[in-house]
């Protein structure tokens, strides 16, 4: 009895105090954002959702791994990552920042994306000698690249005469580079490599294919010129990619390749 009595609340006090330190361990870990980037250009409305919480994307508002940011009707906002590559989520999309690292140089490691709805334009750093380590995920299709500019749009609900049972859509349109695209609910399709001026539609479970793509639309001289090449310095304050959503293009229509210049124009 007497053994009991002293042993049994030393074991009770240590393990206590690992409980305590095992919490003290975690809780920060748990605690702890992952900047992704921030917002350096916003038209109209768009919210950001974190940990359950919703707040209002202004200019300026940092974006955490993990964030959710959903635009409204007429509106669209820039996010400029960590990297300095950028994305523009066009009117009435949803979408998510999965994975965004980088290396000891400061160049990216990885960045996922999962867009849910929409459009999302992406400037993307060039990281050279790498496989591509830049994902645009839809719910039928996958968007890879190391360095390049390219439009992902997903929508649902629509219909095409050669798909008459399909509702599902995801469209790849290459500005600049080259992506990799995949159905990755289709392991047995063969990837799409698609060039600049290219377009590939991912239909529902379908493997990727061809399309004539439409004309460039709001595609200036200016505009293409103040892209830049890839590998560009970041852009300063309010800066964006500047160009309207309905920029999908091919053919003829392709522009030629844009000549280095400095950082991005302004949005107007």
């Amino acid at each position: 009895m007497t053994d009991r009595k002293i042993v049994s609340p030393t074991i009770f006090a240590l393990a206590s105090l690992l409980f305590a330190l095992v919490i003290l361990g975690f809780a920060p870990r748990a605690q702890a954002q992952t900047v992704a980037g921030t917002v350096t250009a916003i038209s109209g409305t768009a919210t950001i959702t974190r940990s359950g919480a919703t707040i209002p994307a202004a200019f300026g508002t940092k974006v955490d791994v993990g964030d959710r940011i959903v635009t409204d009707a007429g509106s669209s906002v820039t996010i400029t990552l960590t990297d300095n590559s950028q994305i523009e989520l066009t009117d009435s999309s949803n979408l998510t920042i999965d994975e965004n690292t980088l290396n000891a140089s400061g160049s990216r490691s990885s960045t996922k994306l999962s867009l849910l709805n929409g459009l999302v334009r992406s400037l993307v750093q060039t990281t050279p000698g790498t496989p591509p380590n830049y994902e645009v995920h839809t719910p039928n299709a996958v968007a890879s690249a190391r360095g390049t500019f390219y439009d992902t749009d997903h929508q649902t609900g629509v219909h095409d005469k050669n798909y008459p049972n399909c509702t599902e859509f995801t469209y790849v349109s290459v500005y600049q580079g080259t992506v990799q695209v995949y159905n990755p609910t289709n392991p047995s399709a063969p990837p799409a490599t698609v060039n600049q001026g290219q377009k590939v539609t991912v239909p529902c479970g379908g493997a990727p294919f061809f399309g004539v793509a439409p004309a460039a639309a709001g595609l200036t001289g200016a505009e293409w010129a103040a892209i830049g090449v890839l590998g560009f310095v970041g852009a300063g304050a309010g800066a964006t990619i500047g160009l309207g959503a309905s920029g999908a293009f091919g053919g003829s229509n392709s522009p030629p390749p844009p000549p280095p210049v400095p950082p991005l124009s302004p949005n107007e």
